[in-house]
């Protein structure tokens, strides 16, 4: 367990004591989430949370016995955690095994400790400047939540440019950060098995998140982001700061992501890295003190999505980023 300045990150500690404090509960058979979730929480519908702390269960109908699964705390007013190490997403590895190259001169090379190392994204958050243009308007035997292996069907079809074979992102709306801008949380991938010509019928073939009637799709390839060969640090004015932690945390911390208010016209770029800092007042003194460090991992209009590579104690809502190295491909 590590501990930094009071702060353990490997539990994350809450402020409010949970109404279920975190456990490990070992699968035996006839177990489903649905029945864990009303053994841990109370209620059977909270059985996503469970799914969502076990990033290794690819479809939530199918557990076995003697897996051994996490059960998030579930902090008072609703606030679901995923703890431990990983995050909110799931960076996949590399299936080529790639490292980085080695740094020449003047320059830090990237690895596993100082950078992300993958080229897939799952269940990130960004801010979109338009809402996705599709609607999941019906689902497989009209569940109120689907995953991995279902079908949906979208309110879209060959007349509004959806074809067989498209993929579409899927995606559920946050939270709205300012007027005609949201939070979007991508919650998996579908590919297109029939269009007609008004609605589609689709297959969720990777989902990191239930999905439900109301979300939203838009036509894309899976999302990627390049790895960078290494960086070069720079002394720059380009500061902002924290505006969304994921899923509306009061805090997060390493291995999760968070939304800054920094991105084009200025010259950032997915890659680039960002020192994380705190001000506060010590004897009358308003004193600044780095807490983090974070990486761009999405660039959406004047917002990006940052992954927070490492950090000394939680970071919140409106602490400040500021430009410390440049991605160097």
């Amino acid at each position: 367990m590590k501990i930094t300045g009071g702060i353990i990150l490997s539990a994350i500690m809450l402020t409010a004591v949970a109404a279920a404090a975190e456990n490990t509960h070992e699968v035996r058979k006839g177990d489903t989430l649905w029945d864990i979730s009303r053994q841990y929480y109370g209620d059977n519908w909270k059985w996503p949370i469970i799914w969502k702390g076990n990033v290794f269960i690819n479809d939530p109908d199918l557990i076995y016995p003697k897996e051994k699964l996490y059960i998030p705390g579930f902090p008072e007013g609703g606030e679901s955690i995923r703890m431990g190490e990983g995050g909110l997403f799931k960076i996949e590895a590399d299936k080529n095994g790639m490292t980085a190259n080695s740094a020449v001169s003047g320059m830090e090379a990237a690895d596993s400790v100082n950078s992300f190392t993958a080229d897939k994204l799952n269940g990130f958050d960004s801010v979109l400047d338009d809402e996705p243009a599709f609607t999941v308007i019906s689902t497989e035997k009209m569940r109120e939540m689907v995953s991995t292996g279902d079908y949906i069907t979208l309110d879209a079809g060959t007349e509004k440019g959806l074809n067989t074979g498209d993929t579409v992102v899927l995606y559920e709306k946050r939270s709205r950060i300012e007027k005609g801008r949201s939070v979007y949380t991508c919650v998996g991938y579908a590919k297109i098995e029939k269009a007609g010509d008004e609605t589609s019928r689709a297959k969720i073939y990777r989902s990191f998140s239930s999905v439900s009637n109301g979300f939203k799709a838009a036509k894309s390839e899976e999302i990627t982001v390049k790895r960078p060969r290494g960086f070069r640090s720079i002394d720059s004015d380009i500061a902002g700061e924290v505006v969304y932690l994921a899923e509306n945390h009061r805090f997060s911390a390493e291995g999760y992501s968070v939304i800054i208010n920094i991105g084009h016209p200025l010259p950032v770029k997915e890659g680039d890295k960002f020192l994380v800092f705190r001000r506060h007042e010590e004897n009358g003194v308003i004193k600044t003190e780095k807490i983090g460090e974070g990486q761009l991992l999405r660039v959406n209009g004047s917002y990006s999505t940052m992954y927070l590579v490492n950090s000394s104690m939680e970071i919140m809502k409106g602490d400040i980023v500021r430009l410390s190295k440049v991605a160097v491909y």
